[in-house]
């Protein structure tokens, strides 16, 4: 039962980061709308959450169809593909968040903007649905590799992942009516971290599957083995190691890809990937931030007073 709950963590953290930056954008852009007393364009925001949220879930079931469709060495050659693609897909999304994180808010205001000024008002719910269904995408991949790697159960990944959204979309709510805010400059700087190391983790799980399926040589086979110290999987069947620490190694693999006994190839791509990732994110998120505007309390209403600035 125990296991269970600790493999609840993982899907549950990473529905409801994907799930609270779907939310927020759709929370900024139904207040610009309330802000500027355009009200009556809120149903295509809705109309491309709805289609994003549909189009995700059939990926999701498209995608899981294909990854369970093979075994042996073709299942980890498929999988060494899918840990390095969906590593790359995400990296990408990585960068694109440090490029328009600094400035999302007024980015997303002036698009909508734009939209309704030229009448094309169903551009609104292709930008809707670009952005939800991108995070859709996003979702589905890290939930397979968190699953795969940390070999969770799929029902308990999606059970994990239905609570983290609806905490996430709780939030959402809480922050439209203004009875919480939410920082959203803070929130992608963390959340790009972790994605940071995720990426790195799939990417460098997808080589260890190159590597059992004798594909890529791994110029030595294993440094070290610190599995009875720091095991991979809870429980790991050693009565001496402490329940906290099999805790700890199995939301490491799950999460950012941990490798109890590594090979030397592996040692050098992950922290590689860290560096240049990280450098590059931080780069463009130096590059597009923008100062701080302070406005005058009396310009907004007390429940658009939501911190979605850029700090």
């Amino acid at each position: 039962m125990m296991a269970t709950y600790i493999d609840l963590i993982s899907p549950m953290f990473l529905a409801f980061r994907e799930g609270l930056e779907a939310t927020l954008v759709v929370v900024i852009l139904l207040l610009y709308l309330r802000k500027t007393n355009q009200k009556q364009y809120n149903r295509y925001i809705y109309l491309g959450s709805v289609l994003a949220i549909f189009s995700s879930i059939l990926f999701a079931i498209v995608f899981s169809s294909i990854y369970g469709g093979f075994s042996g060495l073709l299942e980890k050659i498929f999988e060494g593909f899918t840990f390095i693609i969906s590593g790359l897909f995400i990296v990408t999304l990585v960068l694109w968040v440090s490029k328009e994180g600094p400035k999302m808010r007024e980015s997303l205001e002036d698009k909508i903007e734009q939209s309704i000024n030229r009448q094309k008002v169903f551009s609104i719910s292709i930008l809707t649905y670009i952005i939800i269904i991108r995070e859709g995408i996003e979702l589905v991949l890290l939930l397979t590799g968190a699953t795969s790697i940390g070999s969770i159960d799929p029902f308990v990944s999606i059970f994990g992942s239905i609570i983290g959204i609806t905490i996430s979309v709780l939030i959402g709510i809480l922050t439209f009516y203004g009875i919480r805010t939410v920082n959203l400059s803070k929130f992608f700087k963390v959340t790009n971290m972790m994605l940071i190391l995720f990426a790195a983790g799939l990417i460098t799980y997808g080589i260890h599957e190159f590597i059992e399926a004798g594909v890529i040589n791994p110029i030595i086979n294993e440094v070290w083995n610190i599995k009875h110290i720091l095991p991979e999987s809870f429980p790991d069947g050693n009565p001496s190691t402490p329940v906290w620490l099999e805790i700890i190694g199995s939301l490491l693999k799950a999460l950012f890809g941990y490798n109890a006994n590594p090979a030397l190839l592996e040692i050098i791509i992950y922290p590689s990937l860290l560096i240049l990732i990280g450098f590059i994110s931080w780069k463009l998120w130096k590059k597009n931030s923008i100062p701080i505007i302070e406005l005058p309390k009396s310009s907004f209403e007390k429940t658009d007073e939501i911190n979605l600035y850029p700090r």
